[in-house]
């Protein structure tokens, strides 16, 4: 009894300052229109969602290295070597395709019940933004890994919206923080995904929240089950608490049964076949019908069509009637939509399984990326030569010619690394300073007539004309 009677002078205490029992009185006493449902579990699961990511994604940050050389080394220890680290980055991995999801399902129950209406609206248009924003994640998220596919798929990503008219260039620039993907664009995505974005979805979840609470819930569409009162406790948080245990069981299953994929680290020189995430594959398939000029049809027209009116329902649609089968035009339009969606999705599948050109490449891919996963972790070697990617110079360009390991392999390293006392670094020899293949030819035939000085040898007479070809065209893709 004394401990109980010092429990709750803990707790009054507290209240006096704060007025959490007020709060909490009047959160879990909602009146919720209609009664109980399990169709209204889908915010709460939501919020439980985010709040996962938020843990998961807090835990993997005390191991990730956001950078070129290291990004991928370290999510590859986070699954092979760190305990539970498989578990725990499978569970941030479908976790984000579940936001999607339940996002998507989320916004449909809300158009469907017309709960759009009745003052509503801007619980609607910032619910609009936060479907955007959840995007986002899955975007900037997708890159953090570093292999082939993460990097193919960005790479082709930020093309695309390099494509839009007028802002499509800047836009891209701002996104690679420069031409092409680097560690300056790893940084910008991994702030982008940790910070920017889960403190504007935090904002606007309880924005969201305030203003839902404002209006009050829409209730049921059907009007004879107005007068129905319940509580959101217990029946309520019940169901929601239920729907976040099903929700917690699942991403368990599917991170123990299926891990998180993780492909070779990104090289850049390959000709890796990118495809994007399934929430993208619309976007991807609608490409193939638009060549040309008309691209900007699907990668800007149409996505302002859809959003736009997503952000316009509410004002443009006054009428008070929320049954949707009396809203023929407005349920059939959610189903062509939401079946167009998962049509395009297939047949981006159907076509890559079924087309000569593309199947036997991409099956390539995934046995390459299979093996690489069952691979035990191998520890980073640092100074053992990366390219701006992070993948050694060997296994970006292939080994070595002998006659470099003989005659330069000394000075500028077995992978063109460098070394800090006899010879610099030979990645991106095209870009620092700019070298064409006659340069680099001609310094092997006399390095004195373009300035270069000792421990550099003024001439290579041992080595022959095809020798000399050979090191120049291998080092021109170090990059």
């Amino acid at each position: 009894m004394a401990t109980t009677s010092k429990v709750e002078q803990i707790v009054d205490w507290v209240d006096e300052r704060t007025g959490v029992k007020a709060a909490m009185d009047e959160a879990l006493n909602e009146p919720i229109r209609g009664g109980a449902r399990w169709a209204y579990v889908f915010g709460s699961a939501l919020l439980f969602l985010f709040a996962l990511q938020v843990v998961t994604g807090i835990a993997m940050s005390l191991y990730y290295v956001p950078t070129a050389d290291h990004a991928h080394a370290s999510v590859a220890y986070i699954q092979k070597a760190v305990p539970g680290g498989a578990l725990l980055r499978g569970i941030h991995h479908y976790a984000s395709s579940a936001m999607i999801i339940v996002a998507i399902l989320h916004l449909a129950q809300t158009f469907l019940y017309g709960a759009y209406k009745q003052k509503r609206e801007l619980v609607w248009v910032i619910g609009v933004v936060m479907l955007l924003i959840i995007l986002g994640f899955g975007f900037t998220g997708y890159l953090l890994t570093w292999d082939q596919a993460a990097y193919f798929g960005t790479k082709v990503g930020t093309s695309i919206a390099g494509e839009i008219p007028v802002v499509g260039s800047i836009q891209q620039k701002i996104m690679l923080g420069g031409t092409d993907l680097t560690t300056v664009t790893l940084s910008r995505f991994f702030t982008t995904h940790v910070f920017l974005l889960p403190l504007t979805l935090a904002l606007l979840a309880g924005l969201h929240v305030l203003l839902f609470r404002k209006a009050g819930p829409a209730g049921p569409y059907h009007t004879r089950d107005d007068k129905k009162i319940d509580r959101f406790f217990p029946r309520q948080v019940f169901m929601d608490s239920v729907a976040m245990l099903v929700v917690f069981i699942t991403l368990v299953y599917l991170a123990l049964k299926m891990p998180a994929e993780l492909g070779p680290v990104a090289d850049p020189s390959s000709d890796y076949l990118a495809r994007p995430p399934w929430y993208f594959m619309p976007l991807f398939q609608l490409l193939k019908y638009f060549p040309g000029s008309l691209v900007i049809i699907p990668t800007a027209i149409l996505p302002m069509i859809i959003f736009g009116a997503l952000f316009l329902l509410p004002f443009l649609d006054r009428k008070a009637e929320r049954n949707p089968f009396k809203r023929p035009i407005a349920s059939l339009t959610l189903i062509l939509v939401l079946a167009g969606a998962g049509g395009l999705i297939y047949l981006a599948k159907y076509q890559d399984r079924n087309n000569p050109e593309f199947a036997e490449k991409l099956k390539k891919q995934e046995e390459e990326m299979h093996l690489f996963f069952k691979e035990p972790f191998k520890p980073q070697v640092i100074g053992a030569g990366v390219t701006a990617a992070g993948a050694p110079a060997s296994a970006a360009t292939g080994a070595a010619p002998a006659a470099y390991i003989e005659s330069c392999g000394d000075c500028h390293g077995s992978n063109g690394q460098g070394d800090p006392d006899l010879g610099p670094p030979l990645l991106g020899m095209q870009s620092k300073p700019r070298r064409s293949k006659e340069d680099l030819l001609k310094i092997l035939d006399d390095a004195r007539a373009y300035d270069l000085k000792k421990p550099m040898p003024a001439s290579f007479p041992d080595l022959s004309a095809e020798d000399k070809q050979a090191i120049v065209e291998w080092m021109l893709k170090l990059k």
